[in-house]
């Protein structure tokens, strides 16, 4: 079983874009239409960013907007968290009705000034890349030749990310920084000489003001709240709602399971070290066979691993659906607002991957918010 993060904010990726209606040659707008079709879809996290409190102040959103969006958002939370994975863009067909109907709702929430804002914001998000986008290509002008050079410019920006990637173990983080910053330099560069004054005019005015994305706090949904548990042992009944003020690490397992076991060891660890302080560790356990069904079996799993954190039995399987789980073990950190924000699957430290420790430092990320 391998192990998997779901940590990257608002990823940079291109929209698939067809030709625009210039006139120009055949052969140059089959070009263009090839340079996009090569790149990879541009995600839309305008979802992530109306959650946000400092994007909210940025928008000027009003008390009773506050009231509406956490409303809106609360109606549609299962379905935010059920596509944690993939972000509403990567979602399937049976998803997209409910996702473009909760947009159409923002829509209509937001005055003329807050969504061209909202927009600026995004478009600040996706990065360069947005210069590929079918709407601001029309905006711009962009040519196809335009095109055809800002793709290949993406193309090359990415392979050389990757690289940089491949290459992180044996680079310190604060040199795989400066990296990376001389990477976006190096290509803004590139795409300043492909755009003229009129175009770069244009554009900065869709931008806006330069926004400080290092404030945004990103999450898909709300927590689930505890349901149809069989029991609960080490502990009395609790509730994400009676844990707000308190970061929660909510882990699922199954005593038998062999990948949970080997997590033990830093639950163990989270356990101690986070005594009187405002963490709160939960294993949620769902039987993964008849054996694992047994409550007695598992206080003497529990007993006999030292585990002596609050476990909730969810032998209907109950909250194993309301989360969309699908692994054993999967660790999920929620912060004080009960926001889920970060998420493990497998174990942490799967192959020597060191994830536990990754783990540890946004639990004490979110202790200090």
């Amino acid at each position: 079983m391998g192990h998997h993060s779901v940590q990257a904010f608002l990823p940079i990726l291109i929209l698939a874009i067809a030709c625009c209606g210039v006139a120009t040659s055949h052969a140059r707008a089959d070009d263009a239409k090839a340079a996009a079709d090569a790149t990879p879809p541009l995600a839309d996290p305008s979802l992530l960013l109306v959650r946000d409190d400092a994007v909210r102040q940025e928008l000027k959103v009003t008390p009773a907007q506050r009231e509406q969006l956490d409303a809106l958002l609360k109606a549609h939370n299962r379905l935010l968290i059920a596509i944690r994975d993939v972000g509403p863009n990567g979602a399937d067909e049976t998803a997209q009705p409910a996702i473009a109907e909760l947009r159409a709702a923002l829509k209509q929430l937001f005055t003329t000034e807050q969504k061209f804002r909202l927009q600026g914001l995004i478009l600040q998000a996706q990065g360069y890349d947005a210069l590929l986008r079918k709407d601001i290509i029309a905006k711009l002008k962009i040519s196809p030749e335009q095109q055809t050079a800002l793709a290949a410019i993406a193309a090359e920006t990415r392979d050389q990310v990757q690289a940089l990637n491949q290459d992180r173990e044996t680079s310190l983080p604060e040199e795989l920084k400066q990296e990376l910053a001389g990477v976006q330099a190096e290509r803004l560069k590139k795409i300043i000489a492909e755009l003229d004054d009129r175009q770069e005019s244009i554009y900065s005015k869709l931008l806006g003001e330069a926004f400080d994305f290092s404030q945004v706090k990103p999450s898909p949904g709300i927590a689930p709240e505890f349901t149809s548990i069989d029991a609960w042992i080490n502990s009395e009944p609790a509730t994400i709602e009676s844990l707000r003020g308190k970061v929660v690490v909510v882990h699922f397992f199954a005593f038998g399971c062999i990948n949970c076991i080997h997590n033990y060891p830093w639950y163990k660890e989270w356990h101690d070290a986070y005594q009187g302080k405002d963490v709160a560790l939960i294993g949620i356990h769902t039987p993964e066979t008849q054996t694992e069904t047994d409550n007695d079996l598992l206080r003497a799993s529990l007993e006999k691993n030292g585990l002596k954190f609050p476990v909730a039995v969810d032998k209907e399987k109950a909250m194993w659906k309301a989360w969309y789980n699908n692994m054993w073990p999967s660790v999920y950190i929620i912060d004080k607002q009960g926001r889920l924000r970060f998420w493990w699957y497998g174990e942490l430290d799967w192959e020597g991957a060191g994830n536990q420790k990754v783990a540890r430092q946004q639990i004490d990320q979110l202790l200090a918010e």
